[in-house]
């Protein structure tokens, strides 16, 4: 159990490497190179995510390369750029899988990796979604496998904040699309039990957001959910309507150049532990990440670290083949890593880490309650 209202100064982070599968031993492979697609939002409205996501990958693909790979077999890593475009990512899928096919397929965003989902279950090639909270990114399937909290898990620590601040009424401007939908669901039927709530809804390319906020402006509150571009400039333009209430925000907006804007000050979030700098495991890899990329590593990168990290311990004693990889998933596993240790269960398709309320304090992140969270998670 962690302790109330710890302070949290923002700082380095990094991961304790082992994991244990559920599975038995097999004879090695016949690959030469292991080749991994990650079709990520580098740039568009999805970049802040993108970006971070594909030097987590660079950083993890080449420690183990450089330790010898999997199996002895070194790891290519295909990234490509969808520009935050569910046409662009499907194109990229067909051009990957009729000209290498790679061995698993990564995608980020709900609403690209729903629509990437199918096209994994026809191939029958697995597929990680990163950062991707809608249901119905994994709901029905077989081969597509998310690594991220669900929308559920953002709205519990957004319901305990605005049960805390005694809020009857909520605003909610959200990004019109899988992931905003997802979570302003879950938050807005759960609120609506004991107060009002609005939605109001936005465009992925907006830029924009005066009259939205205008429309929100008798509410005690406002709940952000968009992507980090989105956040930036809703922010701003918050604090330029003069809104008096309170400011809250999903995951997608811990990344550290929001915790250093102005008008970030008191807003509070949901976010993962990662930003806890007692997780001392996570200390060593947060320090390679910037010296290598001279920024910090916030926990979409972190994500994306660990993601390859669970697929090296899960093929270390299986054929590396793409049936043997969704047999490795289905079969469960244990993995201490960056966000503490997770637990892959048997045949479900959703792998998640803790999400706990936090306040944004003069560019730090408070985490205001750990309630739920394992030992693993609060201090290693």
């Amino acid at each position: 159990m962690g302790k109330q209202g710890l302070s949290i100064p923002i700082g380095i982070i990094a991961v304790t490497l082992a994991i244990v599968a559920f599975s038995s031993m097999e004879q090695d492979s016949e690959v030469d190179e292991i080749k991994i697609v990650a079709n990520l939002p580098i740039s568009g409205p999805g970049s802040g995510i993108g970006i971070e996501q594909r030097d987590g990958l660079t950083l993890a693909v080449k420690e183990i390369n450089d330790k010898g790979g999997i199996k002895g077999k070194q790891i290519d890593l295909i990234i490509e750029d969808n520009q935050t475009d569910l046409e662009k990512a499907k194109e990229i899928f067909n051009f990957q899988e009729q000209s290498y096919e790679p061995l698993l397929h990564i995608s980020s965003l709900s609403f690209i990796s729903t629509g990437l989902s199918e096209m994994a279950e026809k191939e029958k090639v697995v597929l990680v979604s990163l950062s991707a909270v809608a249901p119905d990114v994994t709901a029905g399937k077989e081969w597509t496998f998310r690594y991220f909290p669900m929308a559920e898990d953002e709205a519990k620590p957004i319901l305990k904040i605005l049960d805390d601040l005694e809020i009857k009424s909520l605003g909610i401007l959200y990004l019109d699309d899988e992931f905003g939908r997802s979570i302003a669901k879950e938050v807005g039927e759960n609120f609506s039990l004991k107060g009002n709530v609005v939605d109001e809804p936005f465009e992925n390319n907006q830029k924009e957001f005066l009259e939205n906020i205008e429309r929100l402006k008798d509410q005690e509150a406002i709940y952000l959910v968009g992507f980090p571009d989105h956040v930036k400039i809703i922010l701003k333009e918050i604090d330029q309507s003069n809104y008096e209430g309170e400011i809250l925000m999903s995951s997608d907006g811990a990344m550290f150049d929001i915790f250093q804007m102005a008008e970030a000050q008191n807003v509070h979030i949901a976010a993962p532990l990662v930003y806890n700098t007692k997780l001392k495991l996570a200390t060593e890899v947060g320090i390679r990440f910037e010296n290598k990329f001279d920024k910090q590593l916030d926990h979409n990168g972190a994500n994306s670290y660990d993601v390859i990290r669970i697929i090296k311990g899960l093929l270390d004693d299986k054929e590396i083949t793409r049936e043997n990889l969704k047999e490795s998933f289905d079969s469960g596993f244990i993995y201490t890593g960056i966000f503490g240790t997770i637990y892959g269960y048997p045949q479900n398709q959703d792998i998640k880490f803790g999400l706990y309320p936090s306040k944004i304090v003069d560019g730090e992140l408070k985490f205001e309650s750990t309630q739920g969270a394992m030992s693993s998670e609060v201090e290693q």
